[in-house]
């Protein structure tokens, strides 16, 4: 019985000791963010605030990037251009089903230590959709405007990192 103990305390260690990590970081000297405040061009006038938000939250929660406003090694920065918000589907009643959410951003990241723009997309057009009467509990189907906005303000975050820290 002793020899089972041991056995499973020695596969405890070397469980708890060999870890992987998939974050990686492209560019090991930023160690930093600032994240500027969006220019907002659209006719919605918190999209920005919202935005901003969202980045810094999400940054945070990462941890591969410190949020600093003195002396940052990186920053991001950029403008939402538009905000549209269109009919996607009708029933046969002529009643709306679904609705289409569409974001037009131009987003800068640059390395400030080596004062060099690692990503610029100064079209990025990320969309979504989302069903207002459905009375679904499906998490992948968005119920509400804000929700189809924090998808897409998710797939940008993940466009960023793909296209800075953890390009190859």
């Amino acid at each position: 019985m002793k020899y089972i103990y041991l056995f499973v305390a020695i596969i405890l260690v070397l469980t708890a000791s060999c870890s992987y990590s998939v974050y990686t970081n492209a560019y090991p000297h930023i160690k930093n963010i600032q994240i500027l405040s969006f220019e907002n061009k659209s006719s919605e006038y918190q999209i920005s605030q919202e935005f901003h938000s969202y980045l810094v939250n999400k940054y945070q929660q990462d941890g591969r990037l410190k949020i600093s406003t003195l002396n940052p090694d990186s920053q991001i920065e950029g403008t939402i251009n538009d905000y549209r918000k269109e009919i996607l589907s009708y029933d046969n009643m002529g009643n709306i089903i679904e609705y289409k959410v569409s974001i037009l951003f131009d987003i800068t990241f640059t390395d400030l230590k080596m004062n060099a723009v690692i990503y610029n997309n100064q079209s990025l057009l990320v969309t979504e959709s989302y069903t207002p009467n459905l009375s679904d509990s499906n998490p992948n189907i968005y119920t509400t405007e804000g929700q189809a906005q924090e998808k897409i303000y998710e797939k940008v975050f993940d466009t960023i990192m793909k296209n800075t820290l953890e390009k190859w």
